[in-house]
């Protein structure tokens, strides 16, 4: 998975105009004289090493245990892969990002890592040796974001780790030169790379502070001046700098933990977030770590897994298994936060996958004496997630269990769209979200059954079980669909207003999620087809927890248009009953049944959802209507009780949907609302048993 996504990080790098050898043009020999107070190192730190990540006083503990049979995973891990940890014959990193992440973030910091812990020798040299090949080059990455690109950043990272821990192992001499390379790199990255005087002075990070890109080269920059600084007045500047960009990420970072750009993101970017904060506050005495987004970011992980803790829930761009990537950075916060029972989904979810490059972290970040006894059992079954306007249920942990995604929440996330109206419209990086507002997933039986697209390379809201009108989807306003990336409004309007979480319930039983996507379908005219900007595009999901899963849309355009609506799987067949349909995969299969008003037609296609280009095969039943104003309602029998139908009657504004099934009989009265962001009215009642639930004007969701 690292090496699909570092493709994609490349070809975006490509596409925003990063190419072509350089120089260090605009690079000045000495930094700016500081105009305000100058950032300091804490006393504690200031003459000793290590410093970065632990202390000389934290030698006895990390050392007890790496060697406790707790930490066997990991050490087996590391071990495996110290083979592999030489010092490169080639200098491939220079232009290859990939290489940089090999070379400088898992092999460098794994071999100084094992020289710390076990004190033997050929690790020491070989570490000494990566140092001294570093040292002699003139760069660290060529190209068109010379020294400030992905791949220097990486190898800033494994030079100011090995630099750090064996530092009282090197000789005086070229402990200097090693010094000060570091500070000329810390240096480089700010100027060509912060400050855009690289030949290629593009902006595909420099302006957002939530994107991975940029924490990457956080990371390295800041363990380079934080390890190399030793009160030189002339490194005050950049010493400066770099305490201020990193309290300016943890400034905009989101309070709920999450990454607009889908699991996958929070992961690729977090490790090294987490290296250079932790960094931070060891060395400055900050207190980045407490930002809310580090207490949360490790519960929202463990609750994007589904049901047995093998798969996600996917979206935005994000594939693979939980044991893939830098995922060691949760080791940390569920220490730091004593989140036991994350920590124990953490070790479950992760324990089988072989992937020993950055073991090193999880041996540094894990302690016995701090988390133990966790149950991810515990952890809540409903959770809502107000910045990227996420919804994930679940009846329970188990592979037997049934799981739901819900999603509605405009491109970049409500905290990044702040930031951007805060800062002229500044162009943000939402290249990696979907165009899937008012979509959703359904998991059960140990399977994705209603299905979603995983890193795709063409964005369209055809890859999602949401709609589609006179064939088109969703977009930022003045953008097109089917690019690789997507782009942020192109006349800099509002973007939080794209989609809206309007109505939130979590009862136990019963829990009811409802959505406003209708500016997520901006007028359309570039091309033909055509289309009018819709007027509402209302969604209620209804999970009854046992019996079913109830899907109610209210749509309406300004004029007659098609209505598509749409559902996916790895397999979809029509059933006898009319309107009613089967999702698979393997085993698992779920009953679904659909009506609508006007009457739909469907049919029974091949969904454009791809993972990095290649098409994933599922089947989509596209629902059509003409019409200004449609009607669905859709029930899923998730947990297979069978029998189950669904009607509908519409009477002006308020829409009555019957469930029935061996056992229930359910009446749903739902009046959406019909402009703004109010919560609709809604009514659920059983037969014989009375009122399940009613939502209204106070059951609003957490403000992003």
């Amino acid at each position: 998975m690292l090496r699909k996504i570092v493709f994609f990080i490349l070809f975006g790098m490509f596409l925003f105009g990063v190419a072509g050898a350089g120089d260090l043009k605009g690079f000045p020999e000495k930094d700016p004289v500081l105009t305000g107070p100058s950032a300091k190192l804490r006393d504690e730190v200031m003459n000793q090493h290590p410093r970065l990540l632990f202390g000389p006083e934290d030698l006895t503990r990390l050392r007890r245990n790496y060697n406790s049979e707790a930490f066997k995973f990991y050490r087996d891990q590391l071990t495996g892969y110290l083979p592999s940890c030489k010092v490169p014959a080639e200098t491939k990193f220079l232009s290859d990002a990939t290489d940089g992440q090999r070379q400088g973030l898992w092999r460098l910091p794994t071999v100084a890592y094992h020289y710390v812990m076990t004190g033997d020798t050929k690790s020491l040299e070989t570490t000494i040796g990566f140092l001294k090949m570093l040292e002699k080059l003139e760069h660290w990455e060529t190209g068109g974001e010379i020294d400030s690109g992905m791949s220097s950043a990486n190898i800033m990272i494994g030079a100011a780790l090995a630099y750090d821990w064996v530092y009282d192992k090197i000789d005086p001499v070229f402990r200097e030169a090693m010094r000060r390379k570091l500070v000329l790199m810390a240096r480089a990255q700010y100027h060509e790379g912060h400050l855009l005087k690289a030949p290629t002075a593009n902006k595909y990070w420099q302006n957002d502070p939530a994107n991975n890109h940029r924490w990457h080269r956080d990371a390295g920059m800041s363990l380079a001046i934080l390890t190399a600084y030793e009160g030189n007045p002339e490194e005050n500047w950049i010493l400066t700098k770099t305490r201020e960009e990193l309290q300016f990420i943890a400034d905009n970072l989101p309070v709920d933990g999450s990454s607009h750009e889908g699991p996958t993101y929070i992961i690729f970017g977090s490790l090294h977030l987490v290296l250079a904060v932790t960094a931070s506050d060891r060395c400055f005495g900050t207190t980045l770590l407490q930002a809310p987004y580090f207490k949360t970011t490790g519960p929202l992980w463990a609750q994007s897994l589904t049901p047995g803790l093998k798969q996600y829930f996917y979206f935005g761009d994000s594939n693979g298994v939980p044991g893939d990537g830098y995922t060691n950075f949760i080791e940390k916060l569920t220490v730091l936060n004593k989140q036991v029972d994350v920590q124990a989904a953490f070790d479950t979810a992760t324990r089988g996958a072989n992937n020993p490059v950055v073991a090193w972290a999880g041996l540094l970040f894990k302690d016995i004496e701090a988390v133990g006894g966790g149950d991810y059992h515990r952890l809540p079954k409903a959770t809502i997630h107000p910045d990227v306007g996420l919804v994930l249920v679940r009846d329970g942990w188990d592979l037997s269990n049934t799981g739901f995604m819900f999603r509605c929440g405009p491109f970049g996330g409500y905290e990044l769209n702040r930031f951007r109206a805060a800062h002229k419209n500044v162009f943000i990086n939402v290249a990696h979200d979907d165009p899937d507002a008012n979509s959703f997933v359904i998991y059960s039986q140990g399977e994705l059954l209603a299905e979603t697209d995983r890193y795709s390379s063409q964005k369209r809201s055809a890859n999602h079980n949401t709609i589609l009108i006179n064939g088109i989807g969703q977009m930022a306003k003045g953008r097109g669909e089917g690019d690789v990336f997507e782009a942020p409004s192109a006349d800099n309007s509002d973007m939080s207003k794209m989609a809206v979480i309007t109505a939130w319930k979590d009862t136990g039983n019963i829990v009811v999620v409802e959505g406003e996507a209708a500016g997520s379908y901006p007028a359309y005219n570039k091309t033909k087809p055509t289309r009018p900007a819709l007027d509402r595009f209302r969604r209620t999901a209804i999970w009854v927890k046992g019996d079913y899963i109830l899907i109610l849309d209210d749509i309406k355009a300004p004029k007659e248009v098609e209505i598509a609506w749409l559902v996916q799987g790895a397999k979809l067949d029509p059933a006898e009953t009319p309107g009613s349909f089967h999702l698979a995969k393997g085993s698992a299969g779920c009953d679904f049944q659909v009506v609508s008003n006007p009457q739909f037609t469907g049919t029974i296609d091949t969904s454009t959802a791809d993972d990095h280009g290649k098409a994933l095969g599922w089947k989509q039943l596209r629902a059509k209507v003409n019409t200004a104003s449609a009607q669905f309602a859709s029930v899923y029998d998730a947990w297979k009780r069978g029998g189950l139908k669904v009607t509908q009657s519409v009477n002006k504004s308020v829409i009555k949907v019957e469930v029935k099934g061996a056992g229930l009989n359910d009446t749903w009265t739902w009046t959406p609302e019909t402009s703004g962001f109010a919560p609709s009215r809604l009514r659920g009642e059983r037969e014989g048993k009375g009122v399940l639930v009613e939502v209204g004007a106070k059951d609003l969701p957490p403000k992003p």
